[in-house]
């Protein structure tokens, strides 16, 4: 049971070790920012966080101007 316990402890070591190299033996190497509204490559892409993408949205979107129309006549 102990050398089971060991086998693990050095395996998931050695994995951290392996996903974290970057971070750890990289000078000024840092993880990726994963949040979507500060992440470079997805804004390259197109993507951006939920609230740019529906403001986005309600700017382009046909029904604005027929609203906006319906305001203007009723006051």
């Amino acid at each position: 049971m102990l050398q089971m316990f060991l086998a693990v402890l050095v395996f998931v070591g050695i994995s951290v070790m392996i996903m974290g190299f970057r971070l750890f033996f990289i000078t000024g190497g840092k993880f990726p920012d994963s949040r979507i509204g500060h992440n470079k490559k997805l804004r390259e892409a197109g993507i951006y966080c939920p609230k740019t993408m529906d403001k986005m949205e309600q700017k382009s979107c046909a029904g604005c101007a027929f609203a906006e129309n319906a305001k203007k006549l009723h006051g």
